[in-house]
């Protein structure tokens, strides 16, 4: 008889999706979604739904703890106990203390599945217990795009995903949302369902951008020239909200300086569209792809992109003056979880 029971994903990734995993004989049989976590709400990735038993239970797996007999690389292991593993653990680690002092053991590890027992807590009290290095796990995974988000937009926390279904126009820059953001894309098509327009900025036609109103396929690595000339065809039209730029963006001027130097048209010449995959659906339609007028051009493209952005109500104002709720976003209270640097 199958028992289902509640589980989390523990693959390395944000999402934390709940499971209803069917449990036969003491093995994992079946997994499946479960809407305990109303942001994942039963959606999970192929990998977990279709692999995941065999993961648990196939022949890779290490079940016990395997003590190496011989040179390294002969892949001469044999069975041993948890306690026999934990003294050997014990004995290595205190002597290399011992020897050389407590920074010489170094954490090797990133999240986990990015809760906040599994990602960072336990297992930093107990290295920052014993006084080991910190890693610069960052370059790991995620901490590129971490770092340039923070240079771009400081401490200011993102949209929370459940926001993303109220939104009247989607920007999908550089994502292969429908491959790699499963439940943005159940926001995304949410948001489209009330009237929303979908702009996606890819050099692919991903599956994504297949169902925009608008696809700039820029080349790779020319899409800052496409942003500054948005950033341009913004001001033109009117679009920028002055008061919250005054308040809140450092920079500004130089930005727009150099972003001045690129009117759409120079632009489209750089990222390379004449292709009717960048021109918007006729007015009114909900075509799943992509149409275009004959004479339509990348610049053309860009004044498009810049007229939905600047009509856009959640683009238009600040957060304090808007109407739209401001959501549920919290940051992790990091700093009590780290110790600082050793001199």
């Amino acid at each position: 008889m199958i028992v289902q029971k509640a589980s989390v994903c523990p693959l390395d990734c944000p999402d934390t999706c709940s499971l209803a995993v069917g449990v036969e004989n003491g093995q994992v049989v079946r997994v499946r979604g479960s809407k305990a976590n109303p942001i994942t709400h039963g959606a999970i990735c192929a990998k977990v739904a279709h692999q995941y038993p065999e993961f648990v239970h196939g022949p890779g797996r290490l079940r016990y703890p395997l003590l190496r007999r011989g040179s390294k690389g002969q892949g001469e292991f044999e069975r041993t106990s948890w306690e026999q593993a934990l003294e050997v653990i014990h004995a290595r680690v205190t002597a290399v203390i011992g020897r050389y002092g407590a920074q010489a053991v170094l954490p090797l590890n990133y999240a986990g599945p990015h809760g906040m027992l599994a990602g960072d807590s336990m297992s930093l009290r107990f290295f920052h217990r014993l006084g080991a290095s910190l890693l610069a796990r960052d370059p790991l995974c995620g901490g590129i795009r971490s770092a340039a988000y923070s240079a771009t937009f400081g401490d200011t926390p993102g949209t929370p995903l459940q926001q993303v279904s109220q939104a009247q126009l989607i920007v999908v820059w550089g994502n292969n949302a429908s491959v790699c953001n499963l439940h943005l894309m159940r926001q995304i098509n949410a948001a489209r369902r009330r009237g929303a327009k979908l702009i996606v900025v890819d050099p692919r036609r991903t599956r994504v951008a297949e169902q925009a109103e608008l696809h700039l396929p820029v080349r790779p690595g020319t899409d800052v020239v496409l942003a500054w000339a948005i950033a341009v065809e913004l001001e033109r039209l009117g679009g920028l909200d002055h008061a919250f730029i005054a308040k809140h963006v450092l920079g500004f001027e130089p930005f727009m300086a150099a972003a001045r130097e690129y009117p759409p048209e120079r632009a489209a010449q750089i990222w390379g569209c004449r292709s009717p995959t960048c021109a918007p659906s006729p007015a009114g339609t909900r075509s799943p792809r992509p149409r275009s007028s004959p004479g339509e051009t990348g610049s053309s493209a860009i004044r498009t992109a810049a007229r939905d952005c600047g009509r856009s109500p959640r683009y238009r104002h600040s957060r304090e003056n808007s109407a739209w709720p401001a959501g549920d976003w919290w940051a992790a209270p990091a700093g009590r979880f780290r110790r600082p640097p050793i001199a």
